[in-house]
Formats: C-alpha cells, sequence, structure tokens
C-alpha cells in the first residue's frame, strides 16, 4: 500500500514537472519570436493575396510599420516590392488609392519614346525603370528590384529621373548600394527612372560635391589639352 501510494506522488511529481517544463518552453518561446519582431519591426505579420491575374500576382503584407506589395509578374520575369511606411492619417488614404487607382506593375528596360531618348543620351551602362502608372503617389514609396543583370553586388548607383516636360534628366539619390543582387530607392511619382554607377554629367541638380568634382576633371582634362598642344608646337 505504501508503495503505491509512493508511486502515485512519484507520478503526480512527474506530471507537474512535466506541465511546468511545457510552460516554460511556451513562454521561452513567446518571448524570444517577442524580441526578434522588436529587432525587425519589417517583418511581415499580414499577409494576402491582393490580385491573382494570368500574367502576373500582387500580395499584400503588412508589418508594425510598412505596407508592402510584392509583385510577382510572370509576363514581364521580374519581381519587386513597393513598400509605404506607415502613418496614421495616411493609411487609409494609401491603402484605398494604390489597389483601387494606381497600377502597381513596373518594366525593365522598356522600349518607348522616352526610354529611347535615355538609351540614345547616357551612354554609360544603366538600368531604366519604368513605371505603368504615371504621376503622383498618395506617398512616397521605396521600390525593391532586381539589378543583378547590370550590377555587381556593394556596388554604388546613382539614380536619375527623367523629365518628359523639360526633356532633361534630374538627379534623384546616390549612394544606393547593390546586395543580394537587388537595391532599393524612394520615390513620390512614378515615370522613368535609371539606375547608373557613375555621375551623369548632362543631368541638372546634381549634389554640390559632384558638380565640384566634375569642375575639377574638367579644369584638368583642358590643362592636359593646353600641355600638349604647347609641347607640339616646340
Amino acid at each position: 500500500m505504501k508503495r503505491k501510494v509512493k508511486y502515485n506522488i512519484l507520478n503526480i511529481m512527474l506530471a507537474v514537472i512535466s506541465t511546468l517544463l511545457c510552460v516554460t518552453l511556451v513562454i521561452l518561446a513567446i518571448t524570444i519570436n517577442m524580441v526578434i519582431k522588436e529587432k525587425n519591426p519589417q517583418e511581415d505579420n499580414t499577409e494576402e493575396l491582393l490580385v491573382k491575374n494570368t500574367g502576373h500576382k500582387i500580395f499584400k503584407s503588412e508589418s508594425k510599420d510598412y505596407i508592402s506589395y510584392i509583385v510577382e509578374d510572370y509576363d514581364r520575369d521580374l519581381t519587386y516590392t513597393w513598400q509605404f511606411e506607415k502613418d496614421e492619417e495616411q493609411n487609409q488614404a494609401i491603402s484605398k488609392n494604390i489597389e483601387m487607382n494606381v497600377n502597381l506593375r513596373l518594366s525593365i528596360d522598356a522600349l518607348t519614346k522616352d526610354t529611347k531618348k535615355i538609351d540614345n543620351e547616357i551612354r554609360q551602362n544603366k538600368l531604366i525603370v519604368t513605371f505603368d502608372h504615371v504621376g503622383e503617389l498618395p506617398s512616397k514609396a521605396t521600390i525593391r528590384i532586381n539589378v543583378s543583370s547590370k550590377f555587381d553586388d556593394d556596388e554604388k548607383l546613382y539614380l536619375y529621373y527623367y523629365n518628359p516636360t523639360t526633356e532633361e534628366f534630374e538627379y534623384i539619390d546616390h549612394n544606393l548600394k547593390v546586395e543580394g543582387g537587388y537595391v532599393e530607392f524612394t520615390i513620390d511619382h512614378c515615370s522613368d527612372y535609371f539606375l547608373t554607377g557613375a555621375v551623369v554629367n548632362e543631368a541638372i541638380n546634381n549634389p554640390k560635391g559632384v558638380n565640384n568634382i566634375i569642375i575639377v576633371l574638367g579644369a584638368i582634362v583642358l590643362i592636359l589639352i593646353a600641355v600638349n598642344l604647347i609641347n607640339s608646337k616646340k
């Protein structure tokens, strides 16, 4: 009888210990998950299929700080992401306008009247990004696209915009780093943009530092030409 009582007590103790261990593991798992989410605020915690056509799919996902739209474009063999920073006053407008009024598709090195002008006048290595939507966006968007066909990892890129009204190239951003074949850049309106690994001398609004470098290089070239001319006359 005593052995049976001891056996029952032992079983109860083992059951309690097992229960406590399971509870501890669950709490530990929840805690680790919360820490990971705090360290990675952009991690998506919801995702839904927004559009499904024969040529492409669009997925919408949300995280603590961002609303993202992932486009899988089978027709154009492209996958890219639009990311909008969350803002309480703009959230409803962004979701409504983007989903109802903005075409999220884009093309790489498409042949249009404007891209032909870019290609003809900008001879250096470049990747042209053409958006199907034209005009302002409801909020600034960060675009993430694959550029591995033109640029190497760790390469620093410049972003330029072609203004069809003025027919000029406008500087937008620089020091955009290629990581894992992808690069990210931020825009507030859609049209034709291009990425390149070198300064575009013909562009307007280049940073002052870049302009100074161009001026210095130009002066050096002129000096070298003058020296060569003087030497040739001797």
